[in-house]
């Protein structure tokens, strides 16, 4: 046989070497294919694919640009006001604002607890201790089995007619007495009469009417509402006073635990006082 023929013949290790070299050829080229497809997935919609598949794999670090710092503010930064503890009606009001508080009358501690007998016929119980005393008042309505519906008023205070703390407790165990509940307990803060101004007890009502928790200092009191954490069904008022530590002209002296008691400025004027015309509110 001629050279020339022998050299047209394949072996078995020939068409091996071939077909390797022909799925090589088609690797490569489905690895561009593929790549071109991947990349082109990734960097739509500004590489928002991208970024999502680095994040879920945690290698933001890695793989995504810093963020741009903050723009730098050189100077004093502006205190900003304790939003969630005041009022915005108290937050806006200025120095040429007048807190005018409702007219109260000069009663007893004993006569300011009688005061709490309702429509109903329900009477308080006013007992002294020393020079302490405490009024209790506690009223059920309707008749649900096995808990009905209450309404339970705890005031405290030293003679004559300091008042140290006001706790008002509304049990909803029946909801068809929510509202008579809500109504004596809203009722009860304006019959024991605590000076307040007419902004602050429209606050409070609001407040108790649409059963909203909140944490509020107005300008005597400071005033928590909230829902107890073993019965959804029950609500807690606590009115606690705000004592007045200065004079017009002094400077307040710092509380033993200064460090750690959180200062809230807040602008207070000193105005001179005039008699007041008969029938009208008390500044």
């Amino acid at each position: 046989m001629p050279e020339e023929g022998k050299a047209d013949i394949l072996t078995p290790a020939d068409r091996r070497r071939r077909q390797r070299s022909a799925v090589l050829v088609f690797g490569l080229f489905l690895a561009v294919v593929l790549a071109v497809l991947a990349t082109t997935v990734l960097a739509v919609n500004n590489g928002s694919n991208y970024k999502r598949l680095v994040r879920q794999f945690a290698l933001e670090q890695y793989l995504l640009p810093a963020p741009p710092a903050p723009p730098l503010r050189i100077g004093r930064q502006r205190a900003l006001p304790p939003v969630e503890h005041y009022p915005p009606w108290l937050l806006n009001a200025g120095l040429e604002r007048m807190a005018v508080f409702e007219k109260t009358s000069a009663l007893s501690a004993e006569e300011r607890c009688e005061l709490l007998r309702d429509d109903r016929g329900t009477a308080p119980t006013f007992t002294r201790s020393g020079n302490d005393w405490e009024c209790l008042f506690f009223e059920t309505f309707g008749n649900a089995a096995p808990e009905p519906a209450a309404l339970f008023i705890q005031a405290r205070g030293v003679e004559p007619d300091i008042v140290n703390s006001f706790r008002i407790k509304v049990s909803l165990t029946d909801l068809t007495m929510e509202l008579a509940v809500l109504s004596e307990a809203i009722g009860a803060t304006e019959r024991f009469g605590l000076p307040m101004t007419p902004e602050t007890r429209s606050y409070l009502i609001e407040k108790l009417a649409g059963r909203t928790e909140f944490s509020s200092i107005v300008e005597n009191y400071r005033m928590t509402f909230s829902r107890e954490i073993t019965d959804a069904r029950r609500y807690n008022l606590l009115i606690l006073p705000r004592r007045q530590t200065a004079s017009c002209g002094e400077h307040p002296s710092p509380p033993p635990d200064r460090w750690t008691t959180p200062i809230y400025h807040m602008p207070v004027g000193c105005l001179a006082l005039r008699n007041a015309i008969p029938g009208q509110s008390a500044s």
